[in-house]
């Protein structure tokens, strides 16, 4: 009778452990690419290079470009936790699952917390999208508009079929 005690409270610690891990992955922030779909880390990888492919960008707007990204990726690093607050968030991840009750309240503030940091990085991807197209002449526009919608409707078609 105790093995069978000692097992399901050993599988419930490797259960907790693991939903943990998951969401502190997600939270983490160290860890960005990896816990998203593919079509995001396109959207915001690949995806903004392909709506810029063709465009036949001269070399001071492709410097221009990567100016303007390189800015925004310092000051995402910048706004970035600190290890000590990552830890801290863990923490909190931790009592929260581990807690004699579950405190629904609090779960829900935390998604808050991560779906606010997820649409102000959205956000701030798309304001240097927009500072990109304000820099391309009034026919790489055009053509940028035909690449932006080529490129949402294969994506509409690809979720079609998962």
């Amino acid at each position: 009778m105790k093995t069978n005690t000692f097992k399901a409270g050993l599988l419930a610690i490797v259960a907790s452990t693991a939903l943990m891990t998951s969401a502190v992955y997600a939270e983490d922030g160290q860890h960005d690419c990896q816990h998203h779909m593919k079509s995001d880390r396109m959207a915001h990888h690949g995806g903004m290079r392909q709506m810029f492919k063709g465009l036949g960008l001269t070399d001071e707007q492709k410097s221009e470009i990567k100016l303007l990204i390189k800015e925004q990726k310092t000051a995402m690093k910048d706004n970035r936790p600190s290890k000590e607050e990552r830890t801290a968030k863990k923490a909190e991840f931790l009592s929260l699952i581990t807690a004699d009750s579950f405190d629904e309240t609090k779960a829900q503030e935390l998604m808050q917390v991560r779906q606010d940091k997820a649409k102000y990085k959205k956000l701030e991807m798309m304001k240097v999208q927009n500072k990109i197209y304000k820099l391309l002449t009034p026919e790489q526009q055009e053509q940028f508009k035909d690449n932006f919608e080529k490129g949402h409707s294969r994506k509409g078609e690809r979720k079609g079929w998962h």
